[in-house]
């Protein structure tokens, strides 16, 4: 690496330490009580075992290094899902916090070392692999986020696993516009709390909700912290490519479900080669880009226009089911059901809404942008109030996590 890039990393890893000292922003039941405790890892566990589809049990006896472990609270149930745990973290005020977070919670405390230390700084000893590499929510903070991915990915033992999450480039998309007003309006952290708690209050209550931290901690995470450079779905799958890793799963998952061959089938159709997965990501990462509400609340207005083409569908494939030598055919039946499923096939456009969604919301972005430089903070918020899209809900899905294994044969 160059001389520059060497100074522009370690520029970024000093704001981003000066920032995350003042608020550390993974918190989540530390400062609370033991039943925060057990709640938090009772969702983790449904994290990793369906979403993830990476159980609990694929942890014991795994040698794990977690890089960005912040507090240890993301990474001490791991340890007592079995894992012996490596915690590599450059804020010191955080690492202090996750060896207490390791002796209150974990069973065996003399099986976990802990590295104060930056990705790009860190050097194992002997040139030790790891089972697991785990580093979720870190990348984006650093100035060279492809060359960190690189570096954790040479960690994997041959068989291994990397765990790894960032926030998306798209679901990122509206965050990005409400920091491009804050950092228009504010120029000091007091200044751009003052300005998120006017402009973006739902955003901060929604996510004071659902993750279990202080406004101000959520403030530093999303709109204080300068460095948020984060990837896209098509990079993180060349990134994995070029570090000889295959992708296993994916949360949210992002591979349209259009495939048909039977496992018989040679050839394979590769799902984790670069071409095949990184446009495939675009509509989800559409989808991302415009979260406003929950799938539960999303989701059946894709699927409501689908009812009469099921229906249709069922009645003709059900009409010839079973077909043997005792059975006979209606034609006239056949042909009728034949023509109504025809008749239905209009409502397989049901990324109609989806389109929708997105004129709104980027007729609504232009006029926003526009706003921000007429530098009124009162007339921006009322503009706000009145958005159908933009800032409403989940202002976007942002964080995505992605699995890959190293292959046996993959030996650097």
């Amino acid at each position: 690496m160059s001389n520059n890039n060497d100074t522009k990393i370690k520029k970024v890893e000093g704001e981003t330490l000066k920032t995350f000292q003042e608020e550390i922003p993974s918190q989540y039941f530390s400062h609370k009580d033991e039943a925060a405790y057990r709640d938090y890892v009772k969702n983790a566990e449904f994290v990793y075992r369906e979403l993830f589809k990476f159980p609990p049990q694929m942890f014991r006896d795994a040698e794990l290094i977690d890089f960005g472990a912040g507090t240890g609270e993301n990474t001490v149930y791991l340890a007592n899902w079995g894992a012996k745990c490596t915690l590599v973290e450059m804020n010191q005020k955080a690492q202090d916090i996750s060896k207490e977070v390791f002796r209150k919670y974990a069973r065996n405390f003399d099986d976990h070392h802990f590295v104060c230390s930056s990705i790009f700084d860190y050097n194992p000893a002997d040139n030790e692999k790891y089972d697991i590499v785990h580093c979720r929510a870190v990348l984006s903070h650093t100035a060279a986020k492809e060359a960190a991915f690189k570096k954790i990915a040479k960690l994997v033992k041959p068989g291994g696993f990397l765990i790894f999450g960032d926030p998306n480039k798209a679901g990122g998309f509206q965050n990005m516009l409400q920091r491009f007003a804050v950092y228009h309006f504010a120029s000091t952290p007091d200044e751009m709390v003052k300005v998120c708690e006017f402009l973006f209050k739902e955003d901060i209550d929604r996510s004071e909700k659902f993750i279990p931290r202080t406004r101000r901690a959520i403030i530093f995470d999303r709109w204080v912290i300068q460095s948020q450079d984060d990837p896209s779905i098509a990079e993180v799958v060349n990134w994995m490519k070029n570090s000889g890793l295959r992708l296993y799963s994916s949360y949210p998952p992002f591979a349209i479900p259009l495939r048909g061959d039977s496992l018989h089938h040679q050839p394979k159709f590769d799902t984790a080669s670069v071409s095949n997965l990184a446009n495939l990501g675009v509509l989800t990462e559409l989808v991302w880009m415009l979260q406003t509400e929950s799938d539960s609340e999303a989701f059946p207005k894709f699927t409501e226009g689908l009812t009469p083409f099921a229906e249709a569908f069922t009645n003709l494939t059900s009409c010839v089911a079973n077909f043997n030598k005792d059975t006979s055919l209606d034609v006239g039946r056949f042909q009728e059901l034949s023509r109504s499923l025809a008749k239905s096939s209009d409502a397989l456009n049901f990324l109609q809404p989806l389109r929708e969604k997105l004129l709104r919301a980027l007729a609504e972005a232009d006029e926003f942008v526009g706003l921000v430089y007429a530098a009124d903070l009162d007339k921006l918020r009322k503009f706000i109030d009145k958005t159908e899209v933009l800032f409403k809900g989940a202002c976007g899905m942002r964080h995505a996590d992605f699995i890959a294994y190293k292959p046996v044969e993959n030996k650097d």
